[in-house]
């Protein structure tokens, strides 16, 4: 039951935006359990961002995740996500932010877990 939410600067079309979720959903099954039928993905685009004062073509991605998943799969994940970022948005890995929430509990499809 993963949740990924990505703000990034540029506005992006919407075959953009759809090959973005699918690559972040296809390859969240690096983390055990999860994969693109168990996952939320909202993209906000056009979004000003900046770094060091000034705007940039930047990106912040948070997943929520239920329950902790190993270091080393959140590492695998994170640089894939790199990728896809650089590949399908041209947006390079220093101005990528992804931070991990792992949550105790979790509410989802009527159900409180």
């Amino acid at each position: 039951m993963p949740q990924v939410n990505i703000t990034v600067s540029k506005k992006l079309d919407d075959s953009t935006k759809n090959t973005l979720q699918f690559e972040i959903g296809t390859s969240i099954a690096i983390l055990p359990g999860k994969n693109i039928g168990n996952a939320m993905i909202c993209i906000q685009d056009g979004v000003s961002t900046y770094k060091n004062g000034e705007p940039v073509d930047g990106l912040f991605a948070e997943i929520r995740l239920y329950k902790n998943s190993p270091e080393e799969s959140k590492k695998e994940y994170s640089e894939k996500l790199f990728q896809i970022f650089e590949s399908v948005l041209g947006i390079k890995p220093e101005l990528v932010y992804i931070n991990f929430v792992e949550l105790a509990t979790w509410a989802a499809g009527g159900s409180y877990f």
